[in-house]
């Protein structure tokens, strides 16, 4: 059947066999009758039956008449659409391209070499990658590229091929061909990619040579200018290529793109850093203290600089100096032993015309040089551009003296805070002249601030050269004659001083045995202090911060022994006199020869004691509220009379008779001399205890 469609719009016109109407547009259907038909009669089944009416058999034929063709067409159809799948049996669909190459209705081997025959260019020379005077063309495989047409056939063949009967009748099919273009797949190999990048940047890389800078020994900054290089710029390369490749297309155009690498030390920063090392650069440094001075060249400053340089371009700064501080510090400390110096200490002694104390030298303030201190000074100088600026003193710490005559205030306002008496009216010659001796050569006696005060250190060596006499003392357990006899009434009476004073006792020993001349003022027994030479000590601590001066003299044959120092306010001191305990009986009298005496004189040199155990106690207040308490105890030993002969006579020959030795015990002597009984210190609350001390084998001068 054909359909025709006419210009003047009509209606098509339906071309039919016999049997069929033809409708024309405006017409009625008019039957067409075949001679049998005419002839037939009503309700026959033939010509000789009975004939029906035309208008009742029409609608049957036409009925028949339809599914005939419809079966004709249907038949048609499919055996159409089987020669058409037979037609393209084993080929790509129509429409179909693969990458821009058509290969519908191709085979597979067909549609493979349609591709290949247009990528063959492509895969053997798909880019260019040019350098100055340097070609490269390298192949799909030597940058890591692969093209999986397989995957794109495969796709291409089951393209269209649905499984549905009717949606893959080819003649539908046919009636509305849909174009459709398959890519190709391509699988890039990164690794053999850079690798290639890599091998050719290895060919035409130019290194960046970093500029320079050093110091000549002179001082003079010389640089080395940096030059820029080139490389291959990795990435823009690879993106240039990667996108390129995915084109299929092969490429004239030079897709290696290089750059160029500039050094990573500029210009710029060079000069800078120059600048920077100008100041250090501007000559000589001096240091100088009073009337010295020191220079530091040129050439000794650029040795102790190092210039540090790093290429690190996550760096903000690439240029850097050390100095090699140690040996400025080295160099500054060496300069000690030009300028240190102890304080030296004024002397202050007893002037008796001023009644004060006085300067004999005025003392001198030491000087320590700082050397971290002289160091800030130092690096002040070695950055500074003006030549006076670079000129800088050593910084010098003064320590002042304790005392010296720039600080009289030091000494303090003296006023008496301490007497001792005693009186030795009565006492033998050599005695009283070791008294008056020993009371000159204390007097004026000068105590510094928390100074500890010695007796023996203060009157010197006791001998006939400083004016001392030959008087008796007790050795051991003998009274021999000995220079210095009497010297512990000296003692005693600082003692009784210093305890008045309130001053702590370092060191007190008590007398052997009990002496009468020093309770000859109602004194309290056991208020005394024995000393020898050398050995045993009589010693106070001055516990103020202000000078103190001993003053001895005698007046009206008592020895009076005066400390003038710095009261302290609201102080008093009082003496609480022990009970006395233990008493025993003296020896037997004792006699010693005299070789000094004549044949028989005889002469009593001690007198007989009682033994006995006393103490006496000091209590120091402070506005009437005890501050201090310190017990000071004694152990007196008998004595017995002690008297001297001279030699006896000896016998003629003819006469000799055994002698009998004499006695040990002798009337004691008018001296008053006696040994020294073990120390004993004071019991108490005072900060400096006094010693215990076992008396040596020395002369004893009480």
């Amino acid at each position: 059947m054909e359909n025709q469609y006419q210009d003047n719009g009509s209606q098509p016109t339906q071309h039919m066999g016999a049997g069929w109407i033809m409708l024309d547009q405006g017409t009625k259907p008019r039957a067409s009758v075949t001679p049998d038909a005419r002839s037939a009669k009503p309700g026959s089944g033939g010509p000789t039956g009975p004939k029906r009416p035309l208008r009742t058999q029409w609608p049957v034929l036409a009925a028949v008449g339809g599914v005939l063709l419809l079966v004709a067409i249907v038949a048609g159809f499919f055996g159409l659409n089987a020669a058409l799948d037979g037609q393209y049996k084993g080929k790509i669909e129509p429409g179909v391209s693969i990458s821009g190459v058509y290969v519908g209705e191709m085979t597979r081997d067909q549609a493979r070499q349609a591709v290949t025959a247009k990528l063959e260019n492509y895969i053997q020379k798909p880019v260019v990658l040019t350098f100055q005077d340097q070609t490269w063309r390298p192949s799909l495989d030597q940058l890591g590229v692969s093209i999986n047409l397989d995957a794109s056939l495969d796709q291409a063949e089951s393209y269209g091929k649905t499984g549905d009967f009717f949606k893959d009748m080819r003649v539908l099919k046919l009636m509305s061909v849909e174009a459709r273009n398959l890519p190709i797949e391509i699988q890039f190999n990164e690794a053999r990619l850079d690798g290639y990048l890599s091998d050719i940047s290895d060919r035409i890389r130019k290194d960046t040579v970093e500029p320079d800078i050093k110091l000549d020994a002179d001082g003079n900054l010389v640089v080395t200018e940096g030059k820029e290089g080139f490389n291959v710029d990795d990435d823009a390369t690879y993106t240039a290529i990667k996108n390129t490749l995915q084109t299929l297309t092969a490429s004239d155009e030079n897709l290696l793109k290089v750059h160029n690498v500039e050094p990573v030390i500029s210009g710029q920063e060079i000069q800078e850093f120059k600048n920077s090392l100008k100041p250090l650069l501007s000559g000589a440094v001096t240091l100088s203290f009073k009337d010295k001075s020191w220079t530091i060249d040129q050439k000794q400053i650029v040795a102790q600089i190092k210039i540090n340089r790093n290429t690190d371009k996550t760096q903000p700064r690439h240029l850097s100096y050390t100095f090699n501080t140690p040996w400025f510090e080295n160099y500054v400390a060496g300069l000690a032993k030009s300028v240190n110096q102890n304080p030296q200490e004024g002397v202050v002694d007893w002037n008796p015309d001023a009644g004060k104390l006085v300067f004999t030298k005025p003392g001198q303030d030491g000087q320590f040089l700082s050397v971290g201190r002289t160091m800030d000074n130092l690096n002040q100088a070695l950055v500074a551009t003006e030549p006076e600026k670079r000129k800088t003193t050593l910084w010098v710490d003064v320590k002042e003296p304790t005392v010296s005559a720039n600080h009289p205030e030091k000494l303090g306002n003296l006023e008496l805070i301490g007497e001792g008496v005693s009186s030795f009216a009565g006492s033998a010659y050599e005695r009283a002249t070791n008294i008056k001796v020993g009371a000159k050569w204390l007097n004026g006696a000068v105590v510094k601030p928390h100074e500890v005060f010695s007796f023996l250190d203060s009157v010197g060596e006791i001998s006939q050269k400083r004016g001392y006499v030959t008087g008796y003392a007790i050795m051991a357990d003998q009274t021999v004659p000995d220079v210095g006899g009497g010297i512990c009434q000296v003692s005693t009476t600082t003692f009784r001083a210093a305890f008045f004073a309130g001053l702590p006792i370092v060191e007190r020993n008590a007398h052997i045995y009990r002496v009468s001349w020093y309770e000859e003022l109602d004194e309290p027994v056991g208020f005394d202090a024995a000393v020898y030479q050398p050995g045993v000590d009589f010693k106070f601590e001055n516990s103020s911060d202000y000078y103190m001066v001993v003053k001895a003299f005698i007046q009206d044959g008592k020895l009076k022994v005066q400390i003038f120092g710095n009261k302290t306010p609201g102080q008093t001191v009082d003496l609480i006199a022990g009970g006395i305990s233990n008493v025993t009986n003296p020896p037997a009298d004792r006699t010693e020869v005299d070789p000094t005496l004549a044949p028989g004189q005889k002469k009593q040199v001690d007198s007989a004691r009682k033994g006995l155990t006393t103490s006496i106690t000091r209590v120091i207040k402070v506005n009437g509220a005890e501050v201090k308490r310190d017990v000071f105890p004694t152990r007196f030993q008998a004595w017995p009379n002690i008297f001297k002969v001279g030699p006896a006579k000896t016998p003629p020959p003819t006469t000799a008779a055994p002698t009998t030795a004499a006695p040990t015990t002798a009337a004691p002597n008018g001296n008053g001399n006696a040994t020294p009984a073990a120390t004993t210190p004071a019991q108490g609350t005072a900060p400096a205890t006094p010693k215990a001390t076992t008396p040596p084998q020395a002369t004893p001068k009480p």
